[in-house]
């Protein structure tokens, strides 16, 4: 089974539109499924991410939020991969 990045985000979001291919980037680099998910077809989610989409998780764990920046997405990821 392959790991998977889960990107959290929502229609008209200008955040979301830039943060999604360096979310892409990160996962073809790594061998990573990237799944992208509506927070607004969700109760939860919208209330936990509602106001800092995007959010970028790996294994329950948020690497990145707002405005991502790849290079610190991928340091998150490292402190996580084996």
């Amino acid at each position: 089974m392959v790991d998977e990045l889960i990107f959290f985000s929502k229609r008209d979001c200008p955040l979301c539109d830039h943060g999604f291919p360096a979310a892409q980037r990160l996962a073809a680099h790594h061998g990573l499924c990237l799944r992208k998910v509506d927070i607004e077809t969700n109760a939860s989610w919208l209330e936990e991410y509602g106001e800092r989409i995007p959010v970028l998780c790996f294994r329950d764990r948020v690497l990145g939020w707002g405005r991502l920046s790849e290079r610190a997405l991928e340091r998150e990821l490292a402190k996580v991969l084996p």
